[in-house]
């Protein structure tokens, strides 16, 4: 059903996959692909920022406003860590971070109804054809790879009870509000888009002193480098730097 005959269907990020039919982020202008569209998957590995590394598989394919074609290369793989102690989960396609967050349901790490710090060029509040009614970790890995893409995870995570308040920071004015209330159960949500050029007005310093007071008390972090949004080195510079800012 998710890949080419006789293949096995993952459960899990252990392995690399490719899915190969219209779904998730492959449905996205599937037509107009060529004659059999498909996108790679990394596996997961447990390690440090220093892991985090530029891939050479397409991971997302689509075009962009002006009708070009961007086949754009993601992460070698996606790695767990910790950031200042909290756990956390780099990724490409930030749609993986609605995986992350069951997963850390699951271990305990989240409670439902967590709060959610959305630091992204985009608010990803699109509504999916179909909302999450999974009850594993198997159910919610294929609902985020084979049913989500990367601008729709935020509102089947809200609906399932997963996530309650979000506080959308999408450009460099919602920075200056640097209030900081201590919160129990809370993701920072970050995606390097945030630094893409496009973004020039955003103040870095300001952006990693906003991270920094909000990550003091994450339960969870998720941080995507959205290969079609920004040049995967410089999400990785910028990961870097943000980093800097925390000791390990």
């Amino acid at each position: 059903m998710l890949q080419s005959p006789g293949a096995p269907v993952p459960s899990d990020y252990s392995q690399p996959f490719v899915i190969t039919t219209p779904v998730g982020n492959n449905a996205l202008s599937y037509d107009r692909r060529g004659d059999a569209p498909s996108l790679w998957v990394p596996s997961l590995i447990a390690g440090t920022f220093d892991d985090v590394r530029p891939g050479v598989e397409v991971v997302f394919d689509e075009f962009d406003e002006h009708g070009s074609r961007h086949a754009c290369t993601g992460l070698a793989n996606l790695v767990r860590t910790t950031w200042r102690g909290v756990p956390t989960v780099v990724m490409d396609n930030h749609n993986h971070a609605f995986y992350f967050w069951f997963e850390a349901i699951a271990l305990g790490q989240v409670q439902p109804g967590a709060t959610v710090i959305h630091i992204d060029q985009h608010r990803d509040t699109r509504v999916p054809e179909r909302l999450f009614e999974g009850r594993s970790l198997a159910d919610a890995f294929d609902y985020t790879n084979f049913h989500l893409n990367v601008g729709n995870y935020i509102v089947p995570a809200t609906r399932a009870g997963m996530i309650g308040d979000v506080q959308f920071i999408t450009g460099a004015s919602a920075l200056s509000d640097l209030r900081y209330v201590s919160r129990p159960n809370r993701i920072l949500n970050i995606d390097l888009d945030f630094f893409a050029p496009e973004m020039a007005d955003v103040d870095f310093d300001l952006a990693r002193a906003f991270i920094q007071a909000h990550a003091r008390d994450a339960a969870l972090i998720t941080i995507a480098t959205s290969p079609f949004f920004i040049d995967q080195s410089r999400a990785i510079v910028a990961l870097r730097a943000l980093a800097s800012a925390f000791p390990r």
